[in-house]
C-alpha cells in the first residue's frame, strides 16, 4: 500500500478582525486539491496561516515561523512543505528553508505566490525544488505528487476556472454567520497589461487573459453569502465591469435581495447606465484605479486613460448619486509633485469623490522593475512594512516625494476626519 503523502501549505497573512482565517488564495489552493482524484489516497494538505504582525517591534524572524511550524507538525513526516512567497514575507524564505533543512526537513520545498516567477524564481529562492509561477490550482496537486528527488523544477499547469471547485461550497472556507468581510471572484486576470502591475505576467491561456469563473457556482455561492449574512464582499476581479458576466452577477444579487456591501474594483470607460442602475438596486461601492490623469505619465506606465471617458463616467456616477473612491499612485516615472497634484486636482474639480493614493512598488516580474535604471527609481523602505517603495527617480528627488507622501497622507486624513 503506497504512503500517503503529507503536505503543508504555509502562508502569510495581514488577517483582520471578522474575516477568515485561511485566505481566499489558500483556500483555493486548498479546495483545488481536496477535489483532485487521488486525494486522500494518495497526498493530504494541510494549511498553518502566518499572522503577519503590523508592528515593526514585532517583525518576524524564520525562527518564530519555524517553530510556529514544528509547533504544529513534525516535520520528519511532512513529505512537501508548500511556501507562500510574497513581498512582505520574501526575506524570511531562505533562512526558513536552510532552517528547515538543518533541523532533517527531507520532503520537498514547493515555492508558489506572487514573487515566483519563471525568469527570477530560482535566483531569489535558489533552495527551491519546485516552482509555481502563475495560478496555483492545478500545479499544486501535481507537485506533491511528484517524486522526492526532483528539484530546481518549475511546474505550469492549466486551471479549467469554468469547473473549478469552490473554496466556499466545499468548506475549504470556512463562513460563520455575520461575517464582516470576505473576500471573492467572479473572474481571474486582467485584459489590460498595465508595467507595474503583477497580473501582466501571468501565463496567457485565454485570449484576453481574463478567466470567468462558472456562474452556476456564482449563483451557489451568492446564495450561500446571503444565507451567512456577510456584511462585506470584497470582489477581487481586477475589472469588474468588463464583458457580459458582470451585469449577470448584479442581477442574480438583485433577484435573492442580496443585502450585503459589494465592493467593485471597476474601470471608468467601462461604465455605462445600465452597469449603474443595476448597482443602485443593491448596496454597491465602487473603486476606480485611475492611478494618473497625466498622459505621459500612463503611456509610460502603459494604463492608456481616455480622459474624456473618464469625464463622462464621472458625470454619470454624479448624475446616478453612486458614491465611489479612485486611487492614484506616486513615484510614478516622470512624474512630479506638481503634476501628481494636477492628478488630485482633475478630480476634485469634477466631483465629491474619496481620493487615495499609494506609493509605487516594483513588483517582481513586471516589466516596470526592468526599467529602473531607465527611469533612474531607487527604492527604500518606508514603514513598518519593511516593503521598498520607490522614493527617487530622475524626476523627483527624495524630499520632492517626501512632498507626495505626505500630501497623500492627508487625503486620507481628510477622509478620515470627513
Amino acid at each position: 500500500m503506497n504512503k500517503i503523502r503529507q503536505s503543508l501549505l504555509v502562508t502569510f497573512d495581514f488577517s483582520q478582525r471578522g474575516k477568515s482565517g485561511t485566505g481566499l488564495a489558500a483556500a483555493s489552493l486548498i479546495s483545488a486539491c481536496r477535489s483532485h482524484e487521488d486525494y486522500g489516497t494518495s497526498f493530504l494538505i494541510e494549511h498553518l496561516p502566518i499572522r503577519m504582525p503590523v508592528h515593526p517591534e514585532k517583525r518576524l524572524s524564520h525562527i518564530d515561523v519555524y517553530n510556529q511550524i514544528t509547533s504544529h507538525n513534525d516535520i520528519q513526516r511532512i513529505d512537501s512543505l508548500i511556501i507562500a512567497c510574497y513581498v512582505w514575507s520574501s526575506d524570511l524564505v531562505n533562512p526558513l528553508i536552510a532552517k528547515c533543512r538543518e533541523n532533517g526537513f527531507t520532503g520537498k520545498i514547493i515555492l508558489g505566490g506572487y514573487q515566483i516567477h519563471r525568469a527570477t524564481c530560482k535566483t531569489l529562492y535558489p533552495d527551491g525544488d519546485i516552482y509555481i509561477p502563475g495560478y496555483g490550482e492545478a500545479a499544486l496537486p501535481k507537485a506533491i505528487l511528484m517524486d522526492r528527488h526532483i528539484t530546481s523544477q518549475v511546474v505550469e499547469e492549466k486551471v479549467d476556472f469554468e469547473h473549478i471547485s469552490s473554496p466556499f461550497l466545499d468548506g475549504s472556507f470556512q463562513l460563520e454567520y455575520g461575517m464582516d468581510m470576505i473576500h471573492w471572484e467572479t473572474s481571474r486576470g486582467c485584459q489590460f497589461k498595465c508595467n507595474f502591475c503583477a497580473h501582466r505576467d501571468l501565463v496567457e491561456t485565454s485570449k484576453d487573459r481574463v478567466h470567468p469563473m462558472g456562474f452556476d457556482k456564482i449563483k451557489a455561492e451568492l446564495d450561500l453569502f446571503k444565507k451567512f449574512n456577510v456584511k462585506k464582499i470584497n470582489v477581487l476581479d481586477p475589472v469588474f465591469n468588463r464583458g457580459d458576466l458582470n451585469k449577470k452577477v448584479l442581477k442574480y444579487a438583485i433577484s435573492i435581495n442580496l443585502q450585503s456591501l459589494l465592493s467593485l474594483q471597476v474601470r471608468f470607460e467601462l461604465i455605462d447606465e445600465e452597469f449603474l442602475f443595476l448597482c443602485k438596486q443593491l448596496n454597491v461601492e465602487l473603486e476606480f484605479g485611475l492611478q494618473t490623469a497625466i498622459e505621459k505619465e500612463y503611456r509610460i506606465i502603459e494604463r492608456p486613460n481616455h480622459m474624456p471617458s473618464v469625464g463622462k463616467a464621472i458625470s454619470l456616477l454624479t448624475q446616478f448619486k453612486q458614491p465611489f473612491e479612485v486611487s492614484l499612485i506616486y513615484g510614478l516615472p516622470e512624474q512630479t509633485f506638481n503634476s501628481f497634484k494636477q492628478s488630485i486636482q482633475y478630480l476634485t474639480d469634477r466631483c465629491n469623490c474619496i481620493i487615495k493614493a499609494f506609493p509605487l512598488m516594483l513588483l517582481e516580474g513586471t516589466e516596470l522593475i526592468n526599467q529602473k535604471d531607465k527611469f533612474g527609481l531607487k527604492e527604500d523602505v518606508i514603514d513598518e512594512s519593511k516593503i521598498p517603495h520607490v522614493v527617487e527617480s530622475h524626476s523627483f528627488t527624495r524630499q520632492e516625494w517626501q512632498k507626495m507622501h505626505n500630501h497623500a497622507k492627508s487625503l486620507t486624513n481628510n477622509m478620515e476626519a470627513a
